[in-house]
């Protein structure tokens, strides 16, 4: 067994440097646990699905003495100073693309200790938070670059989707908000989302105002596209654009070539002789995406729309009018990069604690700064009576 457990470790690793002490001389029950965490790349690979009789060994497993805290500890330490791969220099990552090299054994173990997280249990000790940010790190959804490891991203959103308790639920809101669509793993972290709020019992109104989709944009409305080092990291393409949803609700495509910058909107054709062999994926995928920004802000519009008079469901108003917490109102609604759009073309009002008149929000959304009202703020459409 304890040369079993050896194989799992890598020098190169920091994670398993970190840890090796930990995890060696534990009793055999752990020791079991450790090698059959071990195994998962065994059937975890791009359809992020858990084999159903390696879960029942794991959940069998954990119930020995000590594998709560074990698990715990190695998920804590993932969450810890860099990602997996403590990487976090982009440039160092795209003279590495191309490169092909052995898979660390340390990975497979790592995934394995995610998935059996959310199987514990108890949500407590800021595993839900550490599992987020381990997903966050190998997702590409933090200011600061780490390298993205799909598999790793996928196993911490599939661990927040069975954990119990609203801590996994609101950390899943925040993911499914900042993880771009076109990363792969987003998959399952849509899948995640709807598990949790379907046995927490989240109304379905609530679940969609949280789950639109950006797309890809920045909080400004720009996507910008381009080859390795330019543009998002997540999508390396061979064309420099910028998708931009504007205030008015147009959305734009500039193709940059040289100097040379042309603006199409729908349907977003690219410049004569811009789509060549080599670039016409690329000039697709993003036509799609300027297409789907504007799909999307056509749904919100009329989603949106049907918020004012009483056709919402009540939260505290007694009227049967949508509210919303200040806070929430912001995130979801001010400045969602596609939903804000539709926000500012609409009028708002807000009441503060204690009272019970309702004012007229600024036109402006923005002039009144996020963190600038109290937290029991509450937000509606101006009511069409």
């Amino acid at each position: 067994m304890n040369d079993l457990v050896a194989d799992l470790f890598d020098p190169g690793n920091s994670w398993s440097t970190r840890t090796r002490e930990r995890f060696t001389g534990l009793s055999p029950e752990l020791g079991e646990l450790l090698v059959h965490l071990g195994t998962s790349d065994g059937f975890w690979n791009w359809r992020y699905k858990v084999d159903a009789a390696w879960k029942r060994r794991a959940k069998a497993l954990l119930k020995a003495d000590g594998a709560d805290e074990l698990v715990r500890y190695a998920v804590r330490e993932l969450a810890r100073g860099g990602s997996f791969h403590d990487m976090d220099d982009p440039e160092h990552v795209i003279r590495e693309l191309g490169m092909i090299r052995p898979a660390s054994p340390a990975r497979r173990l790592a995934i394995g200790f995610l998935l059996a997280a959310g199987w514990l249990r108890r949500d407590t000790e800021g595993l839900s938070a550490d599992l987020a940010t381990v997903g966050r790190k190998n997702a590409q959804a933090m200011d600061t670059y780490h390298r993205v490891d799909h598999d790793i991203a996928g196993a911490a959103f599939a661990a927040l989707g069975d954990l119990p308790g609203a801590e996994a639920m609101e950390e899943l809101w925040a993911l499914h908000y900042d993880v771009a669509r076109a990363l792969h793993p987003q998959r399952v972290l849509a899948k995640s989302v709807k598990k949790a709020a379907m046995r927490l019992g989240v109304p379905a109104h609530e679940l969609a105002e949280r789950t639109v989709p950006r797309h890809g944009l920045e909080r400004d409305g720009t996507l910008t596209v381009g080859w390795f080092g330019k543009g998002v990291l997540w999508w390396n393409a061979s064309v420099d654009a910028v998708v931009t949803l504007h205030d008015t609700g147009q959305v734009t495509v500039d193709w940059a070539e040289g100097d040379q910058v042309t603006r199409t909107t729908a349907p977003f054709r690219s410049p004569a002789g811009y789509n060549t062999p080599m670039r016409a994926d690329s000039v697709t995928l993003v036509r799609r995406y300027a297409q789907n920004v504007g799909k999307t802000l056509a749904e919100e519009r009329e989603r949106l729309e049907a918020l004012a008079g009483g056709t919402g469901t009540g939260t505290g108003t007694g009227t049967g009018t949508r509210t919303w917490r200040w806070a929430d109102w912001v995130r979801y609604y001010r400045d969602h990069p596609i939903t804000g759009v539709a926000t500012r073309e609409l009028a708002w009002e807000y009441r503060l604690p204690n009272e019970t008149v309702y004012r007229t929000l600024h036109p402006d959304l923005h002039a009144v700064p996020a963190a600038g009202m109290p937290t029991a703020t509450e937000v509606r459409r101006v009511p069409r009576w």
